[in-house]
């Protein structure tokens, strides 16, 4: 009896492997499944290892709509537990790498650096390389400096090893990291570095680097430029496996939202929020949840708004994730600005301050709470603090690089100008009223022009 079920385990084990090989991963995961319960009634350890192992890679990283990443943990967390009794070798590092990788996509850097130290550790006790994540999920605890150093030290080791899945998912996470701490000179700088190699790999890995290149685009205020990258490479296409979404699963809403095409943006970040809410994604969610909060408050709908970026928070706050609570926090400044509770505004304005703490290298993050200072003191007439914090947010937007960011500033600047009234302060207001227009006419951001051009209206009447 158990070696007919070892047999049909067998077939059914290789059969999953060769439909994954294939690109045929719905059958390759029912297969597996299959293979996996028979290895459980047999007791089999070496192939209930590998069992797991393999669902775990299918449920993290195969094509989108087969995704769950709750399930992926578990069975990477099963495969760890059952190899764990067992002598240290590079597989048991290997498992502490999958387990680390599955806390960044629930978004928990601070359980992901646990397990990725684990994992580096036994390598170097092994004497071999382990590619763990501690550099992305130090990055996401604010440590960004250290993260940089340690994903560069990964990426010259997948190359040298010609490692094509490491580079490519390595590649992927230097250019997202360096986008979030919104240093796009950098960012682009690895762009550089990165697609000539991830491109010779071939298939779908140039996916998840083109979807967080889109995301550096969109930043960098190349609207047109980021509209080519989508047409180039389907960097969205559900069906590709290997893509590892992060973040950037927010980029294509982004750059819609950036572009003035609300309604476009608003039908793809409420597609992609529902499936990887179902995908138990957090590290998406969150990120979708941002963007479409900001959309929902840019057309006014500010309880929607509210309770987007809320969510958003909450899934930072969580894990530990500092890098992304960063974007939140200006934005629900904002927000509450709008719904007129400034006393509110500066609980998430001081929280951004006391989050950045001064021994670091924050790069061009910032920028948005210097801005949001601004509008908070604007709102209090405290335009000594205004003034400052514009200006502040206007230099760190030019040193990184960041135009549109920069055009928003001086449109709040000129509308703290108007609120002061003060001698020449007309004149202020409308120089900074058409520099914003300019910069936001080269970005291509046509709602922004449109709201310039509306207030310019309003002070020639």
């Amino acid at each position: 009896m158990n070696e007919e079920l070892a047999k049909k385990a067998e077939i059914l084990k290789n059969l999953a492997s060769a439909e994954a090989y294939g690109g045929d991963y719905s059958a390759a995961l029912k297969h597996g499944q299959e293979a996996l319960k028979l290895y459980e009634k047999l007791g089999d350890l070496p192939n209930l290892v590998l069992g797991h192992t393999t669902l775990a890679g299918i449920f993290a990283e195969g094509p989108l709509l087969l995704q769950d990443q709750a399930k992926a943990l578990k069975h990477a967390e099963a495969a760890r537990l059952l190899a764990e009794p067992g002598p240290d070798t590079p597989e048991k590092a290997f498992f502490y790498t999958l387990i680390a990788h599955q806390y960044l996509h629930t978004d928990e850097p601070a359980t992901s650096v646990t397990w990725a130290r684990k994992a580096k550790d036994l390598a170097e006790k092994l004497g071999t390389f382990v590619g763990a994540p501690l550099g992305s999920a130090q990055a996401r605890m604010g440590e960004l400096d250290k993260g940089m150093e340690y994903q560069e030290k990964d990426w010259e080791s997948y190359v040298q090893a010609g490692n094509p899945l490491g580079m490519m998912l390595c590649g992927h996470q230097i250019i997202l990291t360096r986008t979030l701490a919104r240093d796009i000179p950098l960012a682009l700088k690895w762009e550089k570095i990165v697609a000539p190699e991830v491109a010779k790999i071939g298939t779908a890995s140039p996916n998840a680097v083109n979807r967080s290149l889109l995301l550096t685009q969109a930043l960098s205020g190349e609207i047109p430029k980021a509209m080519e990258t989508c047409q180039i490479a389907q960097s969205f296409d559900v069906n590709a496996a290997f893509s590892c979404w992060l973040e950037d699963s927010a980029s294509l809403g982004f750059l819609h939202l950036r572009a003035g095409e609300w309604g476009r943006a608003r039908q793809v970040l409420e597609e992609a929020l529902s499936i990887h809410d179902d995908r138990h994604s957090s590290v998406a969610v969150k990120a979708l949840c941002l963007v479409l909060g900001s959309l929902n408050l840019e057309e006014g709908n500010c309880p929607k708004a509210e309770e987007l970026l809320l969510k958003s928070l909450e899934i930072c706050r969580h894990g530990g994730n500092v890098l992304f609570e960063l974007w939140v926090l200006p934005v629900l400044a904002e927000l509450y600005l709008k719904m007129g509770q400034p006393e509110k505004a500066a609980e998430y304005v001081d929280r951004g301050f006391e989050l950045m703490k001064p021994d670091q290298n924050w790069y061009g993050l910032p920028g948005p709470i210097y801005m949001a200072r601004g509008m908070l003191a604007t709102a209090r007439k405290d335009w000594d603090t205004g003034t400052k914090s514009f200006d502040r947010a206007i230099q760190i937007n030019r040193q990184y690089r960041l135009p549109w960011d920069e055009a928003r500033t001086l449109y709040e600047r000129g509308l703290m100008y108007l609120a002061r009234g003060g001698q020449g302060d007309r004149d202020k207001a409308h120089e900074d009223l058409d520099e914003a227009l300019a910069v936001f006419q080269k970005c291509s951001a046509k709602k922004d022009v449109e709201k310039v051009l509306r207030k310019k209206e309003m002070l020639k009447a």
